[in-house]
């Protein structure tokens, strides 16, 4: 018999703040880009301007992920079975993380250890998930979760979103 290797997850950050200034020296070289280039700059031009607006409206998701490993917008790094100098991986209590049932969550948000966005910076226990698009208020709906006390709302407007985090992170940022 084999013994199964125990899954170990550990975490580390990675922040990557993307400047107006960062999209404009990048559009500048997908236009200086050789024709054999110009795809690939593009795309990485698409990918930072992404990153950058996922942030600004304070969207926690994995938004890369590589081999055993995924990457938060906020800079949270999780790995499965990793060997570097990282910390524990804290996952929520399942008490909390069955509050959540019916939410499509993904494993990196049920990890603790999140900093606010679009600030990169402090503790974030509030956090926007996911959203979708109301043809009928042409308009983006959010999703936002409490790691703390276990509360969600769906289909909020970005600005309600936001409120529902900085209310939790006051009320609820010791908690989790």
């Amino acid at each position: 018999m084999s013994a199964e290797k125990e899954v170990v997850y550990t975490v580390s950050r990675e922040f990557v703040v993307v400047t107006v200034e960062d999209l404009r020296d990048i559009k500048r070289k997908v236009e200086k880009a050789p024709q054999k280039e110009k795809y690939m700059a593009t795309k990485a031009y698409q990918f930072y301007g992404n990153l950058r607006r996922w942030q600004k409206q304070g969207l926690h998701f994995r938004y890369v992920s590589g081999p055993e490993t995924q990457h938060c917008t906020c800079g949270l790094v999780l790995y499965k079975n990793s060997s570097e100098e990282t910390e524990p991986a804290v996952f929520l209590d399942s008490s909390v993380q069955e509050k959540f049932a019916g939410l499509e969550l993904e494993q990196i948000q049920l990890l603790t250890g999140h900093v606010g966005l679009p600030s990169i910076k402090g503790r974030s226990v509030a956090l926007i998930v996911n959203f979708t698009y109301s043809d009928s208020l042409g308009d983006y709906l959010w999703v936002v979760i409490c790691q703390g006390c276990g509360d969600s709302l769906k289909e909020l407007r970005n600005s309600e979103a936001k409120s529902f985090v900085k209310a939790h992170n006051k009320s609820c940022g010791t908690q989790a």
